[in-house]
């Protein structure tokens, strides 16, 4: 008996731990890619309204990612809260960028997203 108990528990554990994983890799985060090189340098912010790759997928977090960096940067300066759901219409992200003269910025900003327990 005690065997048996073991054996159950240890495919409910087991089961537990697989499913996020099973979840998690067919949600590839979404990237958006910008680029700015200004000749006499530039800033200003770029606004994302997220869309969700497939149903029941809501916002989970955001960074970015530099493909291509010369005298600038590019900073997350608001984003929704996590769970935010994208099909309600109000999931926007928006980015500050600068660069100097003789630079140019490059980057995406990848969006990471998972799915609702409820769907």
């Amino acid at each position: 008996m005690f065997i048996k108990r073991f054996t159950n528990q240890l495919i409910l554990f087991a089961g537990l731990a697989l499913s996020p994983v099973v979840f998690a890799a067919d949600l590839a985060p979404t990237k958006v890619e910008y680029q700015h090189a200004e000749e006499a340098g530039g800033k200003g912010s770029d606004v994302i309204k997220l869309t969700a790759p497939k149903a029941c997928a809501v916002f989970d977090d955001a960074r970015i990612v530099y493909t291509k960096r010369r005298y600038g940067q590019a900073n997350i300066i608001s984003k929704p809260a996590a769970g935010c759901n994208p099909s309600g219409g109000q999931c926007k992200l928006e980015v500050k960028w600068e660069h100097e003269p003789a630079g140019r910025l490059n980057y995406q900003v990848e969006i990471n997203w998972k799915l609702q327990s409820s769907c």
